[in-house]
């Protein structure tokens, strides 16, 4: 990949066509999320030896990968928001766009998900189970769209609450109380709220105006200071216990909530820097749709291939992985070739 270094200033533009970057790092570590083979859930320890080499290896990858769905988050409200002036005429056009960008693919691949789970593990519970499976996206890892829906649904809410800072704050804080505490749950939009109003504000002034301030030295190496130190906490998150511990269960809550922030520092060096955008980086919404049951399938497939050696499980974690992105991007060409009108329905008109 060819990376040549610019001084020109950086802003809402540069953020745009930095985006199929970003998607395709984020979806990188969707996959990364979902492609444990050992249970890497908190045991009362913070020292890696405790968990012995390849579960520390990977418990790292899986807390550190948490930072995907805030900055997807953030980003998908920029992205909206950026266009969204409140009128009733823009919100019916988005809303049309919404329906075929998020709500047409949930169906379809929650649908491919319930098939998937019919045939691996038997699961059938006629109709009424099918529809409640997608509803509540338990065969696939796509609650994430699910969210997006009600945010868009709620639009002109939202877009009164972040004219406000006060109001922003108050919704905020209060939705961070209750999540600390448990009485809004992680896949619910009102955890997200807080990220998604984050995203929600920032416009093109605020943009060239962080810009300016990575200009300076200081201020670079601060924003790499807070990023090292970010990437250092993801080993501490106890993940798998915040369930009923308040104090846990706020230190994800603050983790997801600064992801924005601490990345801050890669968004900006991606969009100062002249990095070609490669074909295999615009399929990243397939990617995060598909790659559950390819990891499913790959992961099927390398057990019955691959004997076990010392070490394997961790072999397998990388190699399952990579296996799964190329593997999507593949589908996906060969849908867009062959199948464009599926493709474009898939991809949700994109």
């Amino acid at each position: 990949m060819h990376i040549q270094n610019t001084n020109k200033t950086v802003g809402a533009v540069d953020l745009l066509h930095s985006l199929p970057i970003l998607n395709f790092l984020l979806s990188l570590l969707i996959v990364f999320h979902h492609g444990f083979t050992r249970n890497v859930g908190f045991i009362d320890s913070y020292n890696p030896l405790d968990y012995g080499v390849i579960t520390a290896i990977e418990r790292y990858f899986y807390n550190f990968s948490e930072c995907a769905v805030p900055i997807f988050f953030f980003l998908s409200a920029f992205l909206f928001y950026r266009t969204f002036d409140g009128s009733k005429e823009k919100y019916i056009s988005k809303m049309k766009r919404r329906f075929w960008s998020l709500v047409v693919p949930y169906i379809i691949f929650n649908t491919i998900g319930y098939i998937k789970a019919m045939v691996f593990s038997g699961r059938y519970g006629g109709a009424l189970d099918y529809l409640l499976s997608i509803w509540n996206a338990d065969t696939m890892p796509l609650w994430f769209i699910r969210e997006l829906i009600f945010f868009s649904i709620l639009a002109p809410v939202i877009y009164r609450i972040k004219r406000h800072l006060w109001l922003s704050v108050v919704v905020s804080v209060a939705l961070i109380i209750l999540s600390t505490l448990g009485l809004v749950g992680y896949r619910s939009f009102m955890y997200w709220m807080p990220v998604y109003l984050m995203g929600s504000s920032l416009t093109e002034n605020r943009i060239s105006r962080v810009c300016d301030i990575f200009e300076r030295a200081s201020s670079r190496y601060l924003m790499l200071l807070l990023f090292v130190i970010y990437c250092l906490a993801a080993w501490f998150l106890p993940n798998g216990s915040e369930k009923g511990n308040a104090i846990y269960s706020f230190e994800f809550t603050l983790f997801r909530l600064v992801s924005p922030l601490a990345f801050s520092y890669v968004i900006i060096c991606i969009m100062k820097l002249n990095i070609k955008v490669k074909k295999l980086m615009q399929y990243s919404f397939f990617v995060y749709c598909m790659h559950a049951p390819i990891i499913t399938l790959v992961t099927l497939v390398y057990s019955k291939m691959i004997p076990a050696f010392y070490g394997s499980e961790l072999f397998q974690f990388f190699v399952v992985i990579f296996l799964t992105y190329v593997l999507c991007v593949i589908l996906a060409m060969f849908l867009e070739r062959y199948l464009s009108p599926v493709w474009k329905i898939l991809n949700g008109k994109r």
